[in-house]
């Protein structure tokens, strides 16, 4: 054969694929000649799927960095109900660093990596009990921390 293969691959294809249809000692030398054509197609493939992950990895996105894709995507650590508060914290900070127009929920979804529809629960559930937490009327979540009230209000007192 022209081809070479290393013999792991070619042993994993028999051993998975053939025995299911036709004894090893069955097999002829134009079925081992495809067999070694496919195997060799498969792994060109998986290499150039490989190749575009990384690619699209690399990707910068809305003007960000490299990378920076996959940073916000990056799931709040932990089992779900290990740590409480821990969606709270993080769904309060990011609300707060913010721009002043809020972010919707699928914004948030995104820079924390949780699924949209478990903040949408949480926003009905918890959220509505959080002072400060405000929802605009086209759908974008404000969060004013206690640090920025106090801030403003000694501006407008002139203090």
């Amino acid at each position: 054969m022209s081809r070479t293969l290393g013999k792991n691959s070619i042993a994993s294809v028999l051993n998975t694929s053939l025995t299911k249809w036709m004894k090893l000692t069955q097999i002829t030398s134009a079925q081992l000649t495809e067999i070694a054509r496919l195997v060799e197609e498969k792994e060109s493939l998986l290499k150039r799927v490989s190749e575009i992950n990384k690619a699209l990895q690399d990707m910068p996105v809305e003007g960000r960095g490299r990378g920076w894709a996959l940073m916000t995507m990056e799931r709040i650590s932990g089992r779900a109900g290990r740590h409480p508060g821990k969606l709270k914290a993080a769904v309060l900070e990011a609300l707060a660093a913010a721009s002043p127009e809020g972010l919707t929920v699928k914004q948030l979804s995104a820079k924390l990596g949780v699924k949209t529809n478990n903040l949408y629960s949480w926003f009905y559930t918890t959220g509505k009990k959080i002072e400060h937490l405000e929802k605009t009327v086209d759908g974008r979540y404000i969060y004013t921390p206690a640090e920025t009230r106090k801030i403003d209000q000694h501006a407008d007192s002139g203090g």
